[in-house]
């Protein structure tokens, strides 16, 4: 099992026939599907046809229509895609921003370059919150 976690058994199997109930489902669903377009008849296709009084044809008929309209939402898209591409030209990547250097951080004015040169050279705690206040900055100003 890829996944494990902590599931009771009754949810586990409640889980594994939930699943194995779709998967028969699918599997029905492709046969019919695939069985009535390309016209090989076979116990399911007739069992589902008399079911849900269908043909064959009626079978192939919604599926060609399903095709047709793929076809033109992906035609409509890829001339979106074009119409874009003309207009505002192809897209360039971003690039990276440079490094960060400390005259930077320097002139952000949030610490001191005795704390940054801290900050870049070890593992540091700070018992006091080393960003510069605004209340701190004012203060200083007007102290100088």
């Amino acid at each position: 099992m890829i996944i494990s976690g902590n599931r009771t058994n009754l949810r586990f199997l409640s889980d594994l026939l939930i699943t194995l109930f779709f998967w028969g489902y699918t599997i029905i669903v492709m046969i019919f599907i695939l069985s009535a377009t390309t016209g090989i008849n076979n116990g399911v296709t007739r069992t589902l046809n008399t079911t849900f009084k269908t043909t064959n044809s009626e079978v192939q008929a919604v599926i060609l229509f399903g095709f047709t309209i793929f076809i033109v939402i992906y035609l409509l898209l890829f001339t979106n895609h074009l119409y874009n591409q003309k207009r505002f030209g192809h897209l360039t990547r971003r690039t990276y921003p440079k490094t960060v250097t400390e005259h930077d951080l320097l002139s952000l004015q949030l610490m001191s370059a005795e704390n940054i040169e801290k900050l870049q050279n070890n593992y540091m705690v700070f018992e006091r919150n080393p960003i510069i206040s605004l209340e701190e900055e004012k203060q200083h100003e007007e102290s100088h």
